[in-house]
């Protein structure tokens, strides 16, 4: 012990310092048995009570700013979009890709699916240990998701890690897929596939949903992929799809809380601007085709799930607001009260009056050229019949003039829904690059005044042109083949 003792203090004690008399010899001493120096600032504050204002310590307070948005397209087409730091905090990045599942092939089903599994595989510059080890020593988080229509990576760290981590994140989004990455993601995918079968997480029956809506192709195209493909997703087929959908004019560079708009841009320059820009005309999608019809899928279960839907408005029409009104209007059984300690009308309506309805949520698809809308139902299979008939007159009631308060209380929710999403960086930053792709600017500042704009007229008249179009007709579990046919269920709806 006298030893360790020694040692400690032939390191201290001997070292130039003001406090040299006594102090370093108290620290020492303190070391060798083990014990905090009470009377230290350092314990002092660590340990202090935080309902109490430190002794000595003046706050230092900062107002709250509105974020200042830029956007700069570089030479080869990729745009770069960044929000002004609003409050010091971590700097979160994100690469939006404009490729999603409806840019799929046969061939290629399953692609982004395969690269989600395994986004952190890299070769050409890092690998996945030294990616995640990355991530892991600068505190913050990387993850990859994809929908219909969009790829986005992002990640979030401190300032100073800003550079190696955008380098990683543009790697992993951007890296043609190895060998390894591809037939690690087959395994992954073939579990995934066994894994929602037996879990029936809804995925599948929203799946049936847009490619009866849709077709099979397109925005009817599975998310994960198709459940017989994922083996072929070779290194090859995947590097394919990268080259045929990942062009600069389609790739979206976004950071919020970064200090220099300029110097970002410079970064991401400096980064991709070896990716040569598109000549002639740019890479575009095949424009969807809502066509209707029905899917039903007869199940031995004692319940079943039904989904009545109609064609409605892409991102750019103004009734998307009148859309997100209506569905905080209908309410589901995943929310009890509506926000405003009011039920939605799934409790007013159905759920309180029919103990044969377990489950309902408005379905509510929206796209760049294409939208969905409608209700989907759980209830006993016993009372197919009953089922539809409920959520056809639900979805007719609301063609009817809507009282002031009811509206009142469903605008409120929905303006909480997204200026709570708002409230988040991260979040945040995302729609910001989605604005810019679709709107070329950004706009999710004026959503609660768009909100607030709506009015019962507007909802009477968007869910009557909603409910005039053909019926997207899917049904799931016992009894399904009892019900009407979509022809029957077609009048039904109708006025």
């Amino acid at each position: 012990m006298f030893s360790k003792f020694s040692r400690s203090l032939a390191k201290t004690s001997f070292k130039p310092s003001a406090s040299f008399a006594g102090l370093n010899i108290k620290g020492a001493l303190l070391e060798v048995f083990n014990r905090q120096d009470l009377s230290s600032a350092y314990y002092k504050a660590a340990t202090h009570s935080p309902l109490k204002p430190l002794e000595n310590h003046k706050v230092q307070y900062r107002q709250d700013q509105e974020p200042n948005y830029e956007v700069t397209k570089l030479k080869n087409g990729i745009t770069v979009v960044t929000e002004s730091q609003v409050f010091p905090n971590v700097v979160d990045m994100g690469i939006l890709l404009d490729v999603g599942t409806r840019d799929e092939s046969h061939e290629t089903s399953g692609a982004l699916n395969s690269i989600k599994q395994t986004y952190y595989k890299t070769v050409l510059n890092t690998n996945e240990t030294i990616n995640y080890g990355m991530v892991q020593m600068s505190g913050g988080q990387f993850s990859m998701d994809y929908d219909q229509e969009n790829a986005y990576f992002k990640a979030s760290c401190l300032s100073h890690d800003v550079i190696d981590i955008f380098n990683m994140v543009a790697d992993c989004a951007l890296e043609p897929r190895s060998v390894v990455a591809a037939n690690a993601a087959m395994e992954k995918i073939a579990y995934e596939h066994k894994l929602e079968a037996y879990l029936r997480t809804g995925e599948t029956f929203n799946n049936n949903l847009l490619r009866t809506a849709f077709g099979g192709h397109g925005l009817g195209n599975p998310l994960a992929g198709s459940h017989h493909n994922y083996k072929y997703l070779s290194a090859h087929v995947l590097q394919k799809f990268q080259l045929e959908n990942i062009s600069p004019e389609r790739i979206f560079v976004c950071a919020a809380g970064i200090e220099s708009h300029q110097e970002f841009v410079e970064l991401v320059e400096s980064k991709l601007s070896f990716i040569p820009s598109v000549s002639g005309s740019s890479h575009s999608r095949e424009a969807s085709h809502y066509v209707g019809g029905e899917n039903r899928i007869q199940t031995e279960d004692n319940d079943l799930t039904i989904g009545l839907a109609f064609r409605s408005a892409p991102w750019k029409s103004q009734d998307i607001f009148a859309l997100q009104v209506l569905s905080a209007l209908i309410g589901s059984t995943s929310s009890p009260t509506g926000g405003a300690g009011t039920p939605g009308r799934v409790h007013q309506n159905l759920i309180n009056k029919h103990n044969w309805i377990d489950a309902v949520r408005p379905i509510n698809f929206n796209f760049s050229d294409a939208g969905l809308f409608g209700l989907s139902v759980t209830g006993a299979s016993s009372n197919a019949s009953d089922v539809l008939n409920a959520t056809v007159s639900e979805l007719k009631s609301l063609t009817s003039s809507i009282g002031n308060d009811e509206l009142q209380r469903a605008k409120a929710l929905a303006k909480a829904n997204i200026l709570s999403a708002l409230e988040r960086q991260t979040d945040r930053l995302e729609e910001s690059a989605k604005n810019v792709k679709v709107f070329g600017k950004v706009v999710h500042q004026h959503y609660a005044d768009q909100i607030e704009s709506v009015t019962s007229s507007h909802i009477n008249s968007v869910m009557a042109a909603i409910l005039s179009s053909r019926p997207t007709f899917v049904a799931e579990g016992g009894e399904v083949n009892t019900l009407p046919s979509l022809d029957k269920i077609e009048s039904l709806v109708k006025p």
